[in-house]
């Protein structure tokens, strides 16, 4: 079974990428791929264009600029957007065009996309791309059931990581390991009747 990791290299994309190899995949993290560009549209053409196959993508790539709107720039707007949400439409398309029935799609969004719960200041541009990441994945579940391809988010709450420090609102952070046994399950056809599903992920009670 091949697993495509996007942002595998820290955080969240490092513990999926620790999860599904020892759930016996064969994963690849793009993050490693030399000249590898998640937003450009040749790059990733020419990574899954030398796939032969391809079971599972994990669209986790994603940066956060902390900014007022007021002082917000273009550039780093569009930056947030390309990484996160254009990202994800180019490595989704290149993996439709791959992936047999039984393919699967997972999609890392956050709380702060979620509909309805508390945003914080200064993260516009992260919120538009994990509400936009959100509306893609309902999308394209929609697009993906007639060919057998699943596509699901998951939405986790403040995560203890480089990114979730940054952000500074993290109380009780998630691990990235509980996070990625949920991303692993989606994977799995345990998971089967889920499609064009956000599972929103709060910390567990500790203790």
């Amino acid at each position: 079974m091949i697993a495509v990791v996007t942002g595998g290299s820290r955080g969240i994309g490092v513990a999926v990428m620790r999860e599904m190899t020892a759930r016996g995949y064969d994963c690849r993290d793009l993050s490693r791929t030399s000249g590898f560009d998640v937003g450009d549209e040749e790059s990733v053409s020419r990574f899954f264009g030398e796939l032969k196959r391809l079971d599972v993508l994990v669209n986790n790539a994603a940066i956060l600029e902390l900014a007022p709107i007021i002082d917000m720039t273009v550039e780093a707007w569009d930056e947030v957007i390309r990484v996160g949400l254009r990202g994800a439409f180019l490595c989704s398309r290149a993996a439709f065009r791959l992936m047999k029935p039984g393919g699967t799609i997972v999609n890392v969004s956050s709380l702060s996309g979620f509909s309805g719960t508390d945003k914080f200041p200064r993260m516009s541009a992260y919120v538009a791309a994990k509400s936009g990441l959100a509306g893609l994945t309902e999308a394209l579940a929609v697009e993906g059931r007639p060919m057998g391809i699943r596509v699901n988010a998951v939405s986790p709450a403040s995560v203890a990581t480089e990114m979730g420090r940054m952000a500074g609102i993290a109380q009780d952070p998630l691990t990235p390991e509980e996070v990625a046994r949920v991303v692993c399950w989606l994977a799995t056809s345990d998971s089967a009747p889920l499609t064009g599903a956000n599972i929103r992920i709060d910390p567990p009670a500790r203790g």
